[in-house]
């Protein structure tokens, strides 16, 4: 039980911490380094040496679903509204065939006003240098409750964590582009969560089960792109930490494990520059 504790705040207080600049402050060209919880999937685990067991899965009714929606609002789980916010709602995907680097940015993500399992999402997407806002909608379809029997159950008990109920959701997405904007489209797919709610009702996204559908990435994008005259369409995915899965993607992408270092072979895919403190969702110009 020792190990635990810093094991758990490596993870969401250093999740927090490092991955966050400030939205509104100047944009600076200092060096950061972004952090994945890669290394603390496995850290609840019984027995790490052994295969994993599947997940015991309990689809919740329309009836049931509909009521945790209106009575939860999960946009705290796809958005950082604090002035801190900045990178924490920057997240990375891999784009087309060759798997090229793709950046998303949320702006904003706001409950409708009255379907609660419907979310606007507004932001911007940038593909290598092209920066294209884009509008949309995320729509909670599925909901489930979930155990883990590969994790130690004493741990659940630990007072800092006080598990009551995972979930995994399922959404459906569609963000259009600037159709003003040259090369524009629509992307659209699934969005798949997980996340859990602690004996005081608050509820954070859960990174600790590695074969649930999101793949501990905390929530993951997954589906096409399309031009507006629909006549070319492209796969793309990312994700709250892409690193997660990115080596099922991509084999040996990711090197290490807490500070994670792109594969060489990798980073003319657009990972060349990762390291760099670009916020480039400013409306400004970018220091590059």
């Amino acid at each position: 039980m020792n190990h635990f504790l810093p094991l758990f705040f490596w993870v969401f207080v250093g999740l927090s911490c490092t991955r966050k600049a400030n939205d509104n402050s100047k944009p600076t060209a200092v060096p950061i380094k972004l952090i994945t919880h890669k290394e603390a999937i496995d850290s609840l685990r019984k027995d790490t040496t052994a295969p994993l067991q599947p997940l015991k899965i309990t689809e919740l009714s329309g009836e049931t679903a509909t009521a945790f929606f209106t009575d939860n609002d999960l946009s705290p789980l796809l958005f950082d509204a604090s002035p801190e916010g900045g990178y924490s709602n920057r997240f990375d995907g891999f784009y087309g065939d060759d798997h090229h680097r793709i950046e998303f940015y949320f702006s904003e993500v706001k409950r409708d006003s009255i379907q609660s399992n419907v979310y606007h999402v507004a932001g911007k997407d940038r593909f290598k240098k092209n920066i294209t806002p884009f509008t949309g909608t995320i729509t909670f379809t599925k909901l489930a409750t979930f155990s883990d029997p590969n994790l130690n159950d004493e741990l659940y008990q630990y007072e800092a964590f006080e598990l009551k109920e995972a979930y995994i959701s399922e959404a459906i997405f569609e963000l259009k582009e600037n159709a003003l904007t040259k090369g524009s489209g629509i992307f659209s797919g699934k969005m798949l969560m997980d996340f859990y709610k602690n004996q005081g009702g608050e509820i954070a996204l859960w990174y600790f089960s590695a074969n649930t559908p999101a793949q501990a990435s905390g929530f993951k994008f997954e589906g096409t792109w399309s031009n507006y005259k629909n006549t070319l369409t492209k796969p793309v995915v990312w994700a709250r930490d892409l690193f997660a899965f990115a080596n099922n993607i991509l084999t040996d992408f990711s090197i290490g494990e807490r500070e994670v270092e792109v594969n060489k072979k990798y980073r003319h895919l657009g990972w060349d520059n990762y390291w760099e403190n670009d916020e480039w969702w400013h409306d400004g110009p970018a220091i590059q």
